[in-house]
């Protein structure tokens, strides 16, 4: 299973410049590092010559190697030590117990942005990193952390005016393909619903069988399905306000139950591929990525899953879910993985000034060039089988995956809508049954939730 997959749940060459550069940079800017971030920043201050850090990574992950060679550099360009511990996905569990203590055990901890949100955010134990965006970027004349993560990925990790998280890793949703296979969808991908329903026809008239994968067994995998017809249908925002109308009315909505049917219409037709619905992951992926099938709904993670069973031949490519009607709406969702820092952390400046040193192009690029994965920094290719997915974040509007439902409404998300949408992926329901039955079952859910 890979990284980026677990760690959600559930290239190119920077320029080189010397370590005098770096180091001459960092102690320049000490006393301006402190200063900004000296408060709140805990009993150990701006003064510290030591941080710990606790990270989402085990450590023989290509992330955990591409952060050690940063740390190791940081340590000898500033003299500041840092104690490290691969924690693993539920990194942030662990450290949950401890933060409304007087001995918070790490001064920073990365993780997926939903763990961040609630054990950090929610329960007012994140520190406010919005002065981190003003501090220089080590060795690149002008760059602060706030010129270089772009502010529609930084603003969707702040929540009452705190900005609770810094992304180093961008995780979007595309549908994928093989390019060698497919090159005439290469040339030109559907941008339309009207163009994707008359290319899957004409795929499924060819194979003889369903042209889309899924692994059904997967709750989440089937719920990109639904979430991005919302999406589409009724724009950003819309899936995770329905969500939480305690009332249910939003969910068995005209406009709602439309965007369903755009997926009922897929399965009614065969679009999926035959075994779908009794599939155990990753059983569906591996046909897939062996040119039995010929698209996949997934995250970028899909090509580090899949690329052991795709043929030498094989091409990763991809494009967004196609717009319901032409101009409307292109969004792209992202999950994010990044730096938080508790507010009790006793060391917080010196964990500060690392975050600023890794986001250095010559560092994060790490990311893409051995990680595989999209960064935030617009100047940093993605590996070659993510360009697509890069530039579509580069083009079009970004929201957060399942409009933070996952954060803001977990088990909901889990209980009540999961359930019910594999048995409509499935084609256990009808759109309108499905919108009735999740329009029920929320409103009772949220009577005993309240």
């Amino acid at each position: 299973m890979s990284a980026a997959r677990q760690s959600t749940d559930a290239a190119e060459t920077g320029r080189p410049f010397s370590r005098r550069a770096v180091l001459g940079a960092v102690l320049a800017t000490a006393a301006g590092l402190t200063a900004a971030c000296g408060s709140g920043s805990g009993s150990g201050g701006g003064g510290a010559d030591s941080f710990t850090y606790w990270s989402m990574w085990k450590q023989d992950e290509p992330q955990a190697k591409v952060l050690k060679a940063a740390i190791a550099q940081f340590t000898k360009d500033t003299g500041i030590k840092v104690s490290v511990q691969w924690k693993g996905r539920q990194v942030i569990q662990q450290l949950a117990p401890t933060l409304n203590t007087g001995s918070v055990p790490a001064d920073l901890v990365d993780s997926s942005d939903r763990f961040a949100y609630a054990q950090l955010q929610a329960t007012g134990q994140a520190l406010d990193l919005s002065p981190v965006l003003e501090l220089p970027i080590p060795g690149e004349t002008g760059s602060t952390v706030g010129s270089v993560v772009p502010a529609k990925y930084h603003s969707l990790s702040t929540t009452a005016g705190t900005l609770w998280q810094l992304p180093y890793e961008i995780i979007t949703t595309q549908i994928w393909y093989d390019g060698h296979a497919l090159p005439d969808v290469a040339a030109k991908p559907p941008a339309t619903w009207a163009e994707f329903s008359t290319l899957l026809a004409a795929r499924k008239a060819s194979r003889g069988d369903g042209p889309l994968a899924l692994d059904a067994d997967v709750p989440d995998y089937a719920a990109y399905w639904t979430y991005y017809a919302v999406l589409r249908g009724l724009g950003p925002g819309a899936f995770g306000k329905a969500a939480t109308d305690k009332s249910g009315a939003l969910l068995k909505a005209p406009g709602f139950v439309d965007a369903l049917r755009h997926v009922e219409a897929l399965v009614k037709a065969d679009d999926f591929t035959k075994g779908y619905d009794g599939s155990k992951w990753p059983a569906v992926q591996q046909k897939w990525a062996k040119g039995k099938s010929d698209f996949l709904l997934l995250g970028t993670f899909a090509p580090s899953e899949t690329s052991t069973f795709a043929s030498s031949a094989f091409t990763y490519r991809s494009f967004p879910f196609p717009a319901l009607t032409s101009g409307g709406d292109t969004s792209q969702d992202i999950s994010l993985i990044g730096f938080s820092i508790p507010k009790k952390a006793r060391h917080a400046a010196a964990a500060q000034k690392f975050i600023a040193y890794f986001l250095a192009k010559e560092r994060l690029q790490g990311i893409a060039t051995q990680a595989k994965n999209i960064t935030p920094r617009a100047d940093i290719a993605a590996p070659a089988e993510l360009a697509d997915a890069q530039k579509a974040l580069a083009t079009g509007n970004v929201v957060k995956t399942l409009d933070g439902v996952k954060e803001t409404a977990a088990e909901w998300y889990t209980k009540v809508f999961l359930p019910l949408n594999t048995s409509f992926l499935t084609g256990h329901l009808t759109a309108q049954s499905f919108a009735n039955k999740l329009a029920g079952n929320s409103a009772s859910y949220w009577r005993t939730a309240s």
